[in-house]
């Protein structure tokens, strides 16, 4: 497996394609709930996104990727989240230009929260997906997700047009992105869920019921999504975490290595 040294070349392509998912759910969001008014605008290196007021994808995502930022460029930004009634929350790169970060700061953006980035190559040659007894793995249908939530009480109002609903989109209604749940006795016991885009793989949305933790799970997840990868043609998967998140350790056996970080940043 190829030890990655990142840098701008491959920061900006793993911008882009977080900027591509979040637009990408605020495409399919407007479709299905169009009372949540979800629309974003193209910017240079990415897209402003605006999922709902309280979405966590509600952001600003590959700013400063694609070169200097301009303060006609961020008014224009402004004025997007502006109209609808939010703050503008900026996912700002380590590798953005040297513009934005000043920019910002003369604007009074505080650090709001981070998330680590881990990256790992995908070699058409190596182990394929394992098993354990009593478990089956499949790719989960849209009812099957949206009763995968359920159990998973991602319920609530701090997404729109509320949880389970959000975790259904963003896991298995977008291009290229797939939810697999791992079975037992005809139940969901854990699952996880990998969006492909233009040769770059992301696992997210992993979890596993308490009283299954500890038996292998998350690995048999984690195989099976970089097998689907792998057959997609995919070179890169990706991963994100927060820091000093239990789920870190797990990212590291499966042979992530981290990239750098990236912090979100909010107007005042």
């Amino acid at each position: 497996m190829t030890l990655f040294f990142p840098d701008h070349s491959l920061a900006q392509r793993l911008e882009f394609h977080e900027a591509w998912s979040s637009a990408e759910h605020a495409r399919i969001q407007t479709q299905l709930h169009p009372e949540t008014c979800a629309s974003f605008i193209s910017i240079p290196g990415g897209a402003a996104v605006f999922c709902g007021k309280r979405s966590p994808l509600s952001a600003v995502y590959g700013l400063g990727m694609s070169g200097p930022v301009t303060s006609g460029e961020l008014d224009r930004i402004e004025f997007f989240y502006r109209e609808r009634g939010t703050a503008t929350r900026v996912r700002l790169c380590r590798f953005a230009d040297a513009s934005v970060q000043p920019l910002l700061d003369e604007r009074g953006y505080t650090v709001q929260d981070s998330m680590n980035v881990y990256l790992r190559t995908l070699d058409p040659m190596e182990e394929r997906p394992m098993s354990l007894s009593g478990i089956t793995v499949g790719i989960a249908t849209p009812k099957q997700a949206r009763i995968w939530f359920e159990r998973q009480n991602a319920g609530g109002d701090w997404a729109e047009p509320d949880g389970i609903t959000f975790m259904v989109i963003r896991s298995a209604l977008k291009a290229g992105t797939h939810l697999f749940l791992a079975w037992y006795e005809g139940q969901p016991v854990a699952g996880g869920a990998v969006e492909i885009h233009e040769g770059i793989a992301s696992l997210m949305a992993a979890d596993t019921l308490p009283a299954f933790r500890q038996r292998g799970l998350h690995s048999l997840l984690v195989r099976a999504r970089l097998a689907a990868a792998r057959e997609a043609g995919c070179k890169i998967a990706v991963v994100q975490t927060s820091p000093g998140a239990p789920s870190e350790g797990n990212v590291r056996r499966a042979g992530f290595q981290s990239a750098y970080t990236v912090q979100t940043i909010v107007s005042s």
